[in-house]
């Protein structure tokens, strides 16, 4: 009797056994991606195999398993079950890495993801941002595609300094600065094998006023003593002005200090190359780096930067920022300032400059060191750039600015020595 019991509990493990490989089995053949579908690495103990990502969320988010999830901590993001069908996860403090944000991670004080599953292959829910009673709210709807998840996310108009808040780690500015104005987001994007791509980004500012940094200091203050010694040449006028704005800033008299469209489009662009944030900067916002962000190039510091360049085209106007611009930009030969610029390089007061000299001392600002060495390696290219520079300077009357261009052909600036 006992041979026999034990005989068929052998045979039910055995049995089941049979049934847990036959499964295990099936499941890891299920697991294999189709041709172009969206994978990754999935390690079971001493196997790894590419695994199909549609097949592995659609197991996680059935009925049977979301449960499951229940307490589980996943990247820094603390999962709970709400049911069947909704799972919220939540991190404290968040940190967002995205290639076009640059290599340091955003900060987030708190986010908190809800997931609700609406049928087959269709998700929706919430992302709110911020630790306060009140905190910024998206609301998001994905679709599982065989490439990735299709995500479509809106932000409706939320006081700005309420989204700001949700970054206080990053940005210490928040602490005495008084924000007014709204903003909204509408955005699309995939995530798939190569991570996150935007493919819709359209935000909207609206009523902003910054206040509490303490520009308005700047409207008296000499910041020429920030670059070495300078030449005495008071308030700097000339075709340097209209100059630089043509290289650095071509709508510097139309913007309020930030651009949201040229944003959008470097983002985009950044985003394809894999590279951190770069270009977009207005001259208001090189200023504000030059002189309180540091030039790191991450979103905390071209957030912080925003906040200075809102300001100081309250409390500065344009042609003080323009006049603060050029008394600081570094020209290259460890050079600051336009009138040391044109002294050390042209031998002349940059009030005397013609239109082309102008252009070509203005065309070095997108890398002075590297441009002047540039003219000794790749004359034509270089020769292009102040071309194209010469053609941007407003009030130049056309008669004239053919004559420059002409003269630009055979014109050799003094490149590899300092004019006295």
């Amino acid at each position: 009797m006992i041979k026999k019991l034990l005989g068929f509990l052998v045979g039910v493990l055995l049995a089941l056994a049979l049934a847990a490989t036959l499964l295990a089995t099936l499941a890891w053949h299920a697991l294999a991606p189709q041709p172009g579908e969206w994978a990754t690495a999935l390690h079971i103990g001493p196997f790894e195999r590419q695994a199909s990502v549609p097949t592995l969320l659609r197991w996680a988010t059935h009925p049977l398993a979301l449960p499951a999830l229940d307490g589980r901590r996943i990247a820094g993001w603390r999962l709970r079950a709400e049911g069947a069908h909704r799972l919220v996860a939540r991190c404290a403090p968040c940190r967002v890495q995205l290639a076009a944000l640059g290599p340091q991670p955003l900060l987030i004080d708190e986010a908190r993801l809800s997931v609700e599953v609406r049928g087959a292959d269709r998700y929706d829910g919430t992302l709110r941002l911020g630790a306060g009673e009140r905190p910024a709210s998206i609301a998001w709807h994905a679709e599982l595609e065989r490439e990735g998840l299709a995500v479509q996310a809106e932000l409706p108009p939320t006081p700005l300094a309420r989204v700001l808040s949700a970054f206080a780690a990053s940005l210490p500015e928040l602490q005495r600065a008084q924000i007014e104005g709204s903003v909204a987001l509408k955005l699309d994007a995939t995530l798939g094998a190569a991570g996150w791509r935007v493919t819709k980004l359209k935000p909207t500012l609206a009523d902003v006023s910054v206040a509490g940094l303490g520009t308005e200091a700047l409207r008296d203050v000499d910041v020429a003593q920030r670059c070495r010694p300078q030449p005495a040449g008071g308030r700097i006028e000339g075709w340097i002005q209209n100059a630089v704005i043509a290289a650095e800033d071509q709508r510097f008299f139309e913007h309020p200090g930030y651009e949201l469209e040229a944003w959008v489009t470097v983002f985009k662009a950044n985003q394809r190359e894999g590279e951190p944030l770069q270009g977009a900067s207005t001259i208001t916002q090189q200023l504000a780096k030059l002189l309180y962000t540091g030039d790191e190039r991450d979103a905390a510091r071209k957030l912080r930067e925003w906040l200075y360049a809102a300001e100081m085209e309250r409390t500065l106007g344009k042609g003080r920022i323009l006049q603060l611009y050029l008394a600081l930009l570094p020209w290259g030969d460890g050079i600051c300032g336009a009138e040391a610029a044109a002294r050390h390089h042209l031998g002349k007061s940059a009030s005397q400059l013609k239109p082309r000299e102008a252009a070509w001392l203005a065309s070095l600002l997108i890398n002075p060191d590297q441009q002047l060495r540039r003219w000794s390696s790749d004359e034509a290219a270089a020769r292009e750039r102040a071309a194209w520079v010469l053609k941007g300077i407003r009030r130049l009357p056309r008669e004239r600015r053919e004559a420059e261009l002409d003269a630009l052909v055979s014109w050799r600036p003094p490149v590899g020595r300092a004019a006295h």
